[in-house]
């Protein structure tokens, strides 16, 4: 800093002034893309390149999204009926040659997209190249082995919002709940959570059906005495009172 002074002070007062703001402007650019860096680890991350088994990125899970939802194998697996993309993740597929170095695993980049098809009660499992933008293995699985996205939770509340005995159970309180996002930690005070049923009984309702337990919490805990269950395949709502 001394010797920047020393030779600022050989220079002519406007030459000084105007070398000093430049040097200011160039610090000043400099700090603030650090700080910009740091306050944004997604702009680290997107500095480099990604690894073999990094996580999904929000570009890679609406690409992997786009690709299976587009897949002529894939549509024809999901039919005509009513269907809910349910979950995108990261998927690792078995190194060819095991005991390597993690970073220097060349097994590309690779998504699993979930589906859930209402006709038949079936999951649509789609494994997705992101690398050749292609659709490989496409696997049907059991329904009562497919999670509880959280769009089916919110579409099971805005059924019960709607429904009188549900109304009348939670009084004007039932406005005030919103549907939590619990993967991504979200825990509002007055939320809604869903539970699945699954039945084992034929002459359940649920059998076979994509039915979901909804639990409501408020500031002193869980919400006690209201049974609350939305059946998605059918579209209907059984609400009760259990304590009286």
């Amino acid at each position: 800093m001394f010797r920047l002074l020393h030779f600022m002070t050989g220079l002519g007062d406007r030459r000084a002034l105007s070398f000093a703001v430049l040097c200011v402007a160039s610090l000043s650019l400099l700090l603030t893309g650090f700080f910009a860096a740091i306050g944004n680890p997604a702009s680290l991350h997107s500095q480099r390149e990604l690894q073999a088994l990094d996580p999904l990125t929000t570009e890679e899970i609406e690409l992997a999204t786009r690709i299976a939802s587009s897949d002529p194998r894939v549509k024809k697996a999901l039919g005509q009926g009513r269907q809910q993309l349910v979950q995108v993740q990261f998927y690792a597929l078995k190194p060819a040659e095991p005991g390597r170095d993690a970073e220097r695993l060349q097994i590309g980049r690779h998504a699993a997209v979930l589906f859930y098809r209402y006709v038949g009660d079936q999951g649509i499992h789609v494994v997705v190249d992101l690398q050749t933008r292609s659709v490989g293995e496409i696997t049907r699985i059991e329904g009562k082995a497919v999670p509880l996205g959280t769009q089916e939770v919110t579409e099971a509340f805005n059924l019960a919002a709607r429904d009188e005995r549900v109304r009348s159970l939670l009084g004007p309180r039932l406005n005030e709940y919103k549907v939590a996002n619990l993967a991504e930690g979200e825990r509002p005070e007055s939320r809604v959570e869903g539970l699945r049923v699954v039945a084992t009984s034929l002459r359940d309702p649920c059998y076979r059906h994509r039915c979901i337990d909804l639990l409501f919490h408020d500031r002193e805990g869980y919400v006690a005495g209201t049974s609350v269950t939305v059946d998605l395949t059918a579209q209907t709502v059984r609400a009760e009172r259990t304590v009286r």
